[in-house]
């Protein structure tokens, strides 16, 4: 019997009582009527799906997080009509999050390239450029000869001296081409290249993203950040808030995964506040994702 049956069987006095008691307790400012919804399963938990793949697509963007809003989010506090006030808030933590770096003179050998940004073939599952080889370019990549990796490297799309790469620090071993065209050729020129122990060297410009651990020390140290389901934010997980004047932050989560991230909400609760800091843990123990602490765990 789930939480929600069991809870509609309560006698109704029962229910009173236990409104009423909630009502007190948020009065002092802790979380009663948020946790029985919490325990109730009325807020349930749910997982990003994240996948490693050779796709640019499966780089969660911290490089691009709310860049559009002006390292903005949306906070909502007490009002002086009892309800939320809706505010912008800067998160100057945010201000050099990331840190990019363009080189213009990059060279490397055609194997060290470990993932694309674009193909006809992108929303297959394929962890390697090997597998993309094998197994969506064999006319191209057979027979294991010199003269069918020099086919391949003719191709108009593949232009060895002017390349566009991008690596990022928190996907480790994969530095990206940049590719509109040629996905196919390249893959299996790579294959031919290993298989054939021909060295072939790639130069152009590379893109380095990296973390900037000061920024996220100070960010872990400000707020404590979770992923909680879009479709939950403005129904009764704010209202179990607002009853105990809990100010919080709202904002979009970093993109991955062609759009995946749009069934998330940022929650950001200030640290070392008291009622935040109940709502923090109880999400916490409720087993909801913590932003906070994979942002801890980046290179």
């Amino acid at each position: 019997m789930t939480a929600n049956e069991l809870n509609s069987r309560r006698p109704l006095w029962r229910k009173i009582y236990q409104a009423l008691q909630d009502e007190l307790l948020d009065s002092f400012g802790y979380p009663a009527t948020f946790r029985r919804r919490l325990n109730n399963g009325s807020f349930q938990a749910k997982y990003p799906q994240r996948r490693d793949t050779l796709w640019l697509r499966s780089v969660v963007c911290w490089h691009t997080w709310l860049k559009y809003e002006q390292n903005c989010i949306r906070y909502l506090r007490l009002g002086y009509d009892g309800d939320y006030e809706y505010l912008q808030r800067h998160i100057p933590q945010l201000d050099g999050l990331i840190n990019s770096e363009i080189s213009e003179s990059f060279c490397c050998d055609i194997t060290a390239v470990g993932g694309l940004s674009a193909s006809s073939y992108c929303d297959q599952e394929l962890s390697s450029l090997d597998a993309f080889a094998q197994q969506c370019c064999q006319e191209l990549a057979m027979p294991l000869t010199r003269d069918r990796l020099n086919r391949n490297l003719s191709h108009h799309g593949l232009r060895h001296s002017e390349m566009v790469f991008s690596q990022f620090t928190w996907m480790p071993a994969r530095l990206y081409w940049n590719n509109v065209d040629g996905a196919h050729h390249f893959a299996a020129a790579r294959f031919l290249a290993t298989q054939l122990s021909q060295p072939v060297s790639l130069t152009g410009q590379l893109n380095t993203c990296s973390i900037n651990p000061q920024k996220i020390r100070q960010l872990a140290a400000q707020w404590d950040l979770f992923l909680v389901p879009e479709g939950i934010v403005y129904g009764g997980f704010k209202d179990a808030l607002l009853r105990v004047k809990c100010p919080f932050g709202l904002s979009n989560p970093p993109q991955w995964e062609n759009g995946d991230d749009r069934r998330f909400r940022v929650i950001w609760l200030e640290r070392q506040h008291p009622v935040p800091d109940r709502v923090s843990r109880m999400l916490a123990q409720a087993g909801f994702p913590s932003l906070s602490q994979q942002l801890s765990e980046l290179k």
